[in-house]
């Protein structure tokens, strides 16, 4: 079983930014000529989750909503957006740390539930379902996000 990384750089412009990665996928397994095995899509980030759902407006609609409005508001306060009582190896570099409140955001990461998504690959297809698209959610503020696909085996 041979496997193959490939990583993409990702600019997202805007909170909840989503993007569609299932042609970068499929782009990939072609250009490895893959066959049979498992492709992965992972993200480096905290504040970032990898899905597979529908890509339908009112989907997106409705989940920014319950998440965003309902949940995790970003206007509420997070003990994380407070530089007095964060870890100190974790706080973002530019401007003291303040620019970085963030919590909302690695809170909806975690309800949302993922970091990566793994896709069996028969003869070169994903075996995705009909409506199903792997979609990159930006949570957090627009910036260069690293994706790490993996493909394993032939």
């Amino acid at each position: 079983m041979e496997t193959v990384i490939n990583k993409l750089q990702i600019e997202t412009e805007k909170f909840f930014d989503i993007i569609d990665l299932t042609s970068k996928v499929e782009k990939f397994l072609e250009k490895i000529s893959a066959k049979n095995g498992l492709v992965n899509v992972f993200t480096r980030h905290t504040t970032v989750a990898i899905k597979i759902n529908e890509k339908e407006d009112g989907f997106f609609n409705d989940l920014r909503k319950k998440i965003f409005e309902e949940l995790v508001n970003p206007k509420n306060e997070y003990q994380h957006n407070d530089i007095h009582h964060r870890d100190p190896e974790t706080i973002c570099p530019t401007s003291g740390g303040m620019d970085c409140k963030n919590g909302h955001s690695h809170i909806a990461q975690m309800l949302m539930g993922s970091a990566s998504e793994t896709i069996p690959v028969e003869n070169g297809k994903m075996l995705l379902g009909q409506w199903q698209k792997i979609l990159m959610f930006e949570l957090d503020r627009p910036r260069s996000r690293e994706i790490v696909i993996s493909f394993n085996g032939n």
